[in-house]
């Protein structure tokens, strides 16, 4: 008798700690083809240009920038919301069922991977024109900063352990909080 009691806690413990599938991030398609505009008042301040010229110059070539990115958002949005609402609406099945799995991914990569491409092309040259104007030290800064908006693009898994570490003092063979006496 104890022996089944002890079977049965064992299998309700390891149901209730079973892994299940990771929680799915809201896939958001324009990210996903690196889809975004510069802020045109803010990246001078960034980059830290001083001159008039310079600066004017640098607005310039975003703005063009940003015009070609949104010429190219507006011919692909129905294609991306389609793409989110695809992606969103799958959610976990896309991680029991493979088949489905895979033809999302063939749909995301027939659709995101060619604009993804055209923004890469956009952006080169938008480096190659503020390169010729800036100071190298001004262009590192800008190449950082770009990366740095890049990023912000990469969804983030929301954490499945919400507790916050605790802060324990780990040194060994000290005793009483790390304090010696």
């Amino acid at each position: 008798m104890k022996n089944l009691v002890s079977i049965i806690i064992l299998f309700f413990s390891i149901g209730i700690f079973a892994q299940d599938a990771p929680e799915m991030v809201k896939y958001n398609a324009k990210n996903a083809s690196n889809i975004f505009y510069y802020k045109l008042s803010e990246i001078p301040k960034e980059i830290k240009v001083k001159d008039d010229v310079t600066k004017n110059k640098t607005i310039k070539a975003l703005r063009n920038y940003n015009d070609k990115i949104k010429k190219i958002s507006f011919l692909n949005t129905p294609n991306l919301q389609e793409l989110d609402l695809i992606v969103n609406s799958a959610g976990k099945q896309l991680y029991k069922d493979r088949d489905l799995a895979l033809k999302v991914r063939k749909k995301i990569e027939a659709t995101v991977l060619p604009i993804r491409d055209s923004v890469v092309v956009y952006e080169k040259t938008l480096n190659t024109t503020l390169k010729e104007f800036l100071s190298k030290k001004q262009f590192k800064k800008w190449l950082k900063y770009q990366k740095r908006e890049k990023r912000k693009l990469i969804p983030q898994q929301k954490s499945r352990n919400t507790r916050q570490p605790q802060n324990i003092n780990r040194t060994r063979g000290m005793g009483m909080g790390g304090r010696r006496f």
